[in-house]
């Protein structure tokens, strides 16, 4: 478990899987993100946990990698509401950080 900051620089061997819990909002956050997996000629995963708040998020992501990412909807994971994801503060310094790494 890691936030975007730990997404660059970091050589971590054998990472087999990449979960992203948030759709980074940005595409070459995404890139550094799932960039931990399959290294060195390795085969990964990368998950992306996708609610329907996420999807301009996914579609800036897919835009930067010119591709679509293939979808797999799972019976009996939908949200009940319209935007049923938590508010905290959490989000907002996860972004605070990745803005700042970028200056």
């Amino acid at each position: 478990v890691a936030t975007d900051v730990a997404a660059r620089g970091l050589d971590l061997p054998d990472v087999s899987h990449v979960i992203n819990y948030d759709v980074p909002f940005r595409g070459d956050l995404y890139i550094h993100r799932v960039g931990r997996t399959g290294r060195a000629g390795q085969k990964g995963i990368a998950v992306n946990l996708v609610e329907s708040h996420d999807e301009t998020n996914l579609k800036r992501i897919e835009h930067h990698m010119g591709q679509t990412l293939p979808v797999l909807k799972m019976k009996g994971l939908s949200p009940k509401g319209k935007n049923n994801k938590l508010k905290s503060k959490k989000k907002t310094e996860t972004r605070y950080i990745s803005k700042k790494d970028r200056e």
